[in-house]
């Protein structure tokens, strides 16, 4: 290894050990020029977990938490790496707390990597990772200068938990249960304080005060190890939202909440976090689950019978006289409440009594065949309206 002509840039050829896992590390590393291997020895062989290029950083657990490294790292070309020491993190941190969703992004990534590829578990547990943004959050939270402090809504009561939770949102994929649950397990050891202000479900807000931060990681991975001896972490799911799992299938989130109206997802895909979802329910309004809001369309992306109810009634008066009382009552027969009024409204009394009886008469439709009449219907009122479809 030989120093460059920059002080705190050092540079490692192919193959050259960076440090080894179970050293202690006080400085972390960011990648100037070539690429790094990162590695676990799992029964005397290496295994690779990630390899990391340029402006990637690593090794910040020693610096951060005063941790031994949780796997080796060596030159997997020739490199230069930007030392970073823990005072250099802080400034980092003091100047720009937004500092905080890089590095630890970056942590939980490689934790998480690290974990699927070494160990043979069938759940990935998400305490560790939210201590650590906890800490991380926390040092940002107390290290800011007293004019900004001042902007911060409650600042010395301590580290607002709803705050807290947007941040450890915003890089795990993680529940509000999973976020309350670890934090109620280092409360109940006294590990953190948490503080109540305000009154009322919509006012209040709890606040964090870690008691000792340069233990504090130190003692929560303790207790890591002490709830998985007892199973206290298991079974833990990892939760996934509709806007993930709309990128993750390469689609629209609306086109999954229709699914989800549809019946088209299994019922047993469906988990809501007790406690939170119940509390959640218990602040709306009385009649909030006994209707559903419809969200005003467009005619070019009306999709099915239902969407009628934006139809203006001339349009429909004119479709319908073109249908037919067969096919009106195809579509009565799987429209919902409110379209199916839509339907008997913009029709004579004597005719939406044919179709209605018509309809009760014929039974359920064939799917394929109401999908059809539905489509048809569709496609003569962007028609009658003068859109393409």
């Amino acid at each position: 290894m030989t120093d460059s002509s920059t002080q705190n840039i050092k540079s490692y050829y192919k193959g050259q050990s960076i440090y080894k896992e179970g050293q202690k590390g006080s400085v972390a590393y960011m990648i100037k020029k070539g690429s790094v291997n990162l590695y676990r020895t799992v029964d005397g062989r290496k295994i690779v977990t990630e390899r990391l290029g340029k402006g990637e950083i690593f090794g910040e657990m020693g610096p951060l938490g005063g941790s031994e490294r949780s796997s080796s790292a060596e030159a997997a070309e020739f490199c230069e790496l930007m030392v970073l020491t823990g005072q250099v993190i802080q400034t980092m941190l003091d100047r720009c707390p937004k500092t905080i969703q890089l590095l630890t992004r970056v942590f939980v990534r490689r934790l998480r990597k690290a974990e699927s590829t070494t160990l043979n578990q069938s759940h990935k547990s998400s305490f560790l990772s939210i201590c650590r943004i906890l800490e991380m959050a926390y040092r940002c939270h107390v290290s800011m200068k007293p004019a900004e402090a001042k902007k911060v809504p409650g600042h010395r009561q301590g580290l607002a938990a709803s705050e807290f939770a947007k941040q450890v949102k915003n890089i795990l994929l993680v529940s509000q249960l999973e976020i309350d649950t670890a934090l109620d397990q280092l409360a109940a050891l006294k590990i953190i304080a948490i503080t109540k202000h305000g009154s009322g479900k919509a006012f209040s807000e709890r606040y964090i005060a870690v008691n000792d931060m340069e233990t504090f990681f130190q003692v929560a991975a303790n207790l890591y190890k002490e709830l998985s001896k007892t199973g206290s972490l298991e079974p833990e799911l990892e939760y996934i939202d509709i806007h993930d799992l709309a990128d993750e299938v390469d689609a629209q989130p609306d086109v999954l909440y229709r699914k989800l109206a549809n019946h088209e997802f299994p019922e047993a895909l469906f988990c809501f976090p007790r406690s939170a979802v119940l509390n959640w329910a218990d602040e709306q309004e009385e009649d909030f689950f006994k209707r559903v809001k419809r969200r005003r369309k467009a005619i070019k992306d009306l999709e099915d019978v239902n969407d009628i109810v934006f139809v203006d009634n001339a349009t429909c008066k004119e479709v319908f006289a073109k249908l037919g009382y067969y096919k009106l009552g195809v579509l009565l027969s799987v429209a919902d409440g409110e379209a199916s009024q839509k339907i008997l409204g913009n029709l004579a009394k004597k005719i939406a009594k044919i179709v209605q009886d018509e309809a009760e008469a014929r039974g359920p439709a064939d799917p394929a065949e109401a999908e059809d009449v539905s489509d048809e219907l569709i496609e003569m009122i962007k028609a009658a309206k003068g859109v393409n479809g």
